[in-house]
């Protein structure tokens, strides 16, 4: 398993970027954490990386933090699901932890498709949302699983205080700056004393306590779309400025594996799928072959390139600031 000890990476991808080549191999920096292997997959297209992308491009680095998870003895795979379609998902309504919506009956019909799409994993348990939306989801995947769902509270949606419940124009004509604050630099939003961002990530942090304790090496974790993105972010030691970079949509797959490393030390973490749906199947699954993938690689991890597995780009460092995105990113 490849530890990551360099703040370069390896970028090989046919996503839509500009450049002389598309099939090459990019080098570009990002934050040092502690324990992340890889490779990722990330979704069809890049849009959503737009933050990190651009990060590169200005060579600025966004915030890291090693996570401190407790030492594992066997290995664990995580899939996180987002909950399908709902009722105010439909309406564009602000939902935030609120608990008033349910499924559509598109949301129904994405609940099953993630459950076909899982139905060959052999979960151990499934953790979900309290909140209507992601317990429905829950249930249709888990279908006639006999182990019971647990609900865990923290796993409930981001908790968005006066926002919830607005339609998001409302918000724009009612907050106003703090509507465009939320829109523009999500991790030091703050509304009625709290850092909504910032709670998320402390919340996720504690969730993957609980899940990581089970004894179970295959664990199903059913939520919502930005603590989802708050789950993957902490255990790949990446702060909550990357609020928005990793999104999920409803009912998008995404799966880290945790491998035990040396005694008393936080696990290896492994990003292997990245918001899979059936529309932007990147990992196979359910006789779905990827089509597409970002693949991240350590440069200067001693094992993996002493073994020969990877070799560093001939032409290196020259090569980042050719990585442009379309016009279209944003």
């Amino acid at each position: 398993m490849l530890s990551v000890t360099s703040s370069l990476t390896r970028l090989t991808t046919n996503s839509p970027l500009h450049h002389p080549n598309p099939n090459s191999t990019l080098i570009a920096p990002i934050p040092k954490s502690n324990h992340v292997a890889l490779p990722l997959r990330f979704r069809s297209g890049i849009k959503f990386a737009s933050k990190w992308i651009r990060s590169v491009i200005n060579g600025s680095e966004l915030s890291s933090e090693p996570n401190d998870f407790a030492a594992i003895t066997v290995p664990k795979r995580v899939v996180l699901v987002r909950h399908g379609q709902s009722t105010w998902n439909a309406e564009g309504r602000i939902q935030g932890s609120s608990n008033f919506s349910v499924l559509t009956e598109k949301g129904e019909s994405q609940a099953e498709v993630s459950r076909q799409m899982l139905a060959a994993d052999q979960f151990d348990v499934c953790f979900a949302s309290p909140l209507n939306r992601s317990k429905r989801t829950a249930e249709v995947i888990w279908g006639s699983r006999k182990e019971k769902i647990i609900t865990d509270y923290d796993l409930r949606e981001i908790d968005l205080y006066s926002f919830q419940g607005l339609l998001k124009h409302e918000g724009k004509s009612k907050f106003g700056d703090a509507y465009s604050h939320w829109q523009t630099d999500a991790s030091n939003f703050y509304i009625d004393g709290h850092y909504p961002v910032r709670e998320l990530w402390s919340r996720a942090r504690s969730c993957w306590k609980k899940v990581l304790a089970y004894d179970g090496r295959s664990v199903l974790v059913v939520a919502h779309n930005a603590v989802n993105q708050a789950l993957i972010g902490t255990a790949l030691g990446l702060g909550p400025e990357y609020f928005r970079v990793l999104v999920q949509s409803n009912c998008g797959v995404s799966a880290l594996d945790f491998s035990p490393s040396s005694e008393g030390s936080p696990p290896y973490v492994c990003l292997n799928r990245l918001n899979q749906t059936p529309k932007s199947p990147l990992a196979e699954s359910g006789g779905r072959k990827a089509n597409k993938r970002m693949v991240l690689v350590s440069i200067g991890s001693g094992s993996c390139i002493n073994e020969g597995i990877y070799e560093s780009h001939p032409e290196g460092k020259n090569l980042d600031a050719e990585l442009q995105p379309r016009s279209s990113v944003h």
